[in-house]
């Protein structure tokens, strides 16, 4: 028997809260519900011995990883992730202690340093501590010396759990942890006896423990490299050498967990080449500028957060300056209208130009979208950001954005679909709510109609959800939560009775929910 302590309980669902469960999808409205009800739900929780736990319906999507690359993402069910990653949380200072010291920096990806309020990572060592890193190393190296440059291929969807557990168990002395843990991947898998849920911090440090013995095995063969996540950046003395460690790294991943390289990122470099590749070109160094700027200003506001709004008519003349030497708007610009717009930049920009709420670019962002598609979920959170539009120009945007819904490159997805919808779920004031049930009736992905029932919602549908109580149970389960919340637009005593009479039938995420929408309702 595995029971979970309350610590690791409420440390997931200030995770949850405050970090998101994942970085892919919209976060779901049921931790807001959780938190609401979580007393009664964590002493529910508090009783559940996790060797026996059900997995429920977890939901994946195809997104772009780049223009035309794609990969499927995860988001668990609220009630399994909390389990999931409070059973990573009780392992994780272990698992850490088994990597690869911080102090010798070689590994920079996702380094375990907890706190209450739900950070799994070091915020302070990650993908620009990699790049300095590499730069420190090729000031140091010889003129005439080499740099291979490689990742995995499909890293977090081909773990093998046979490998992952034998990691898990040589890091580990809590066995009923890694046994738990084990049995929830197959629950999501199936038949499957690879791959881990891709978009969820938990799984970041699974696949860093997965790879703890092919970094020592690195180290042992006297090879010098550094590593982030999949992405390693091997040091040699010659082109022959370099060849040597890439082979014995492709080696090591095969034999050790099926893994292999991708042939198209791989490359051996002579190192002034690799500078300039991958360290120092005009772009780098400009961006490298911005961030410090950027840092520097958020430091003197006091802000907690990189992403908290931020209002120029509140900044004295020196930090309105600090904003406009940014040149924001025209270094987004630059990037969307070249032939292969360099996304982390565009992403950086959309960003703080959200922040100060500056529309600047909204037809910049429409003329180039297709180029832009990798970054799409950061121009919906730009959009989202505008809090300077008046109701005329909310209206206009929020029609723009369903318009993308009919034959348009981001609608083939479901991914971008669903983002668009998001948009319409957490308030009425991108109009638009005459399309709604048309769009729901035509839908057919899942993740894209609970959206939609959020939206009709919000937007105070009564007539679609009088009569949903009768086949409540034959809508799937994420949807199913998105018709018992949006029920709460009804008048007082008609979603009384209704939910009166269906929770008897419900289990215990869907109870929480109906206790925060009387407590919350979309219609007073």
């Amino acid at each position: 028997m595995l029971t979970l302590r309350e610590q690791s309980y409420n440390w997931a669902i200030n995770h949850a809260l405050n970090l998101g469960d994942t970085d892919v999808f919209p976060a779901p409205f049921e931790y807001q519900a959780l938190r609401h009800d979580w007393d009664a739900v964590k002493a529910q929780l508090l009783g559940e011995n996790v060797m026996d736990w059900g997995t429920r319906p977890a939901r994946a999507l195809l997104s772009p990883k780049a223009k035309y690359g794609f990969r499927t993402i995860t988001q668990l069910d609220p009630l399994d992730f909390l389990i999931y990653s409070g059973l990573i949380y009780e392992i994780a200072a272990e698992l850490e202690s088994r990597r690869v010291p911080i102090q010798d920096e070689i590994i920079f990806s996702y380094r375990v340093n907890t706190n209450a309020e739900g950070q799994l990572f070091d915020p302070s060592i990650g993908y620009r501590q990699y790049l300095d890193k590499c730069r420190t190393k090729l000031a140091a190296a010889p003129a005439d010396s080499f740099v291979a440059v490689t990742d995995i291929s499909d890293f977090y969807s081909r773990i093998y759990h046979h490998r992952l557990e034998n990691a898990l168990r040589a890091a580990t002395t809590n066995a009923n942890h890694v046994s738990a843990i084990m049995k929830l991947l197959s629950g999501w898998n199936g038949t499957e006896t690879f791959g881990i849920p891709v978009g969820c911090a938990p799984s970041r440090i699974l696949a860093e423990i997965t790879l703890s013995d092919v970094d020592e095995a690195l180290l042992a063969n006297g090879i010098d490299f550094v590593r982030f996540n999949d992405d390693y950046r091997i040091f040699a003395s010659s082109q022959t050498e370099a060849y040597q460690h890439i082979a014995f790294l492709a080696e090591t991943l095969f034999r050790n967990h099926g893994l292999s390289l991708q042939q198209q990122k791989t490359e051996v470099l002579p190192v002034n080449d690799f500078r300039d590749k991958y360290l120092a070109t005009p772009l780098d160094r400009e961006m490298d500028s911005l961030h410090e700027k950027f840092h520097a200003l958020i430091e003197e506001l006091g802000m907690e957060s990189w992403y908290e709004e931020i209002d120029y008519d509140d900044l004295n003349e020196e930090q309105q300056e600090l904003i406009d030497t940014l040149n924001l708007g025209e270094l987004f610009r630059e990037e969307a209208e070249s032939d292969e717009p360099d996304i982390p930049v565009v992403k950086f920009c959309l960003r703080r130009l959200g922040q100060l709420g500056d529309d600047s670019v909204v037809e910049d962002v429409f003329k180039n979208l297709e180029s832009l598609i990798p970054a799409f979920v950061d121009i919906i959170q730009y959009f989202k950001g505008l809090r300077f539009l008046n109701e005329a120009s909310r209206s206009e945007l929020g029609g723009r954005l369903l318009a993308l819904l009919q034959d348009s490159m981001v609608s083939e997805l479901a991914y971008h679909r669903m983002w668009i919808m998001h948009v319409f779920t957490e308030s009425r004031e991108w109009d638009n709510e005459g399309r709604f049930v048309g769009l729901y009736n035509q839908e057919a992905d899942q993740a894209c109609k609970r959206k939609l029932i959020l939206a009709m919602g919000r937007s105070e549908q009564r007539h679609w959800f009088q009569s949903q109580w009768r086949t409540l149970f034959e809508h799937p389960h994420w949807q199913r939560r998105a018709v018992l919340v949006s029920a709460s637009c009804m008048p007082a005593d008609a979603r009384r009775h209704w939910y009166r009479s269906v929770e008897p039938q419900l289990d215990l995420l869907e109870r929480a929910i109906i206790r925060w929408a009387r407590a919350n309702p979309f219609s007073p």
